[in-house]
């Protein structure tokens, strides 16, 4: 978490986990203005863009939410979190297209796991070829 001070990383990682909470209850616009406070507080930090962004793909602000989070990996391109994030953040805007190409670009700095076992989830929930032709 590039730019938080050790003393306030347990703190802004609180409040990361309120503004996630609050999304999950249903109060994304609150989570946005919780957000936003860290963003103005830590501006070079891409743990904070990041999850500024899905929460803002949370609110149905996808353009906003692209920005930021390309701004999360600007400041940090080898973070899985950072990456996965915009990819989450791409894909719920619709552009899936651009969501494999920022999977693809964080296999330059090596396996993603998290990556990995998304693709798995899909492998496996994917109807066959035999069965769909089938019937």
């Amino acid at each position: 978490m590039n730019q938080v001070p050790d003393q306030s990383a347990e703190c802004v990682l609180g409040i990361i986990r309120e503004a996630v909470h609050l999304v999950e209850e249903g109060k994304a616009a609150e989570a946005v203005q919780t957000m936003k406070m860290l963003v103005e507080e830590f501006p070079e930090a891409s743990l904070v863009h990041s999850y500024m962004a899905w929460v803002l793909s949370q609110a149905g602000v996808h353009r906003e939410a692209i920005e930021h989070g390309r701004v999360g990996i600007k400041l940090s391109p080898e973070s899985e979190m950072s990456s996965i994030l915009l990819f989450r953040v791409l894909w719920g805007a619709g552009e899936h297209g651009q969501a494999f190409d920022e999977m693809k670009r964080l296999e330059k700095y090596g396996h993603s796991e998290e990556y990995a076992r998304m693709m798995q989830e899909w492998n496996e929930n994917k109807p066959n070829d035999a069965s769909a032709n089938e019937g």
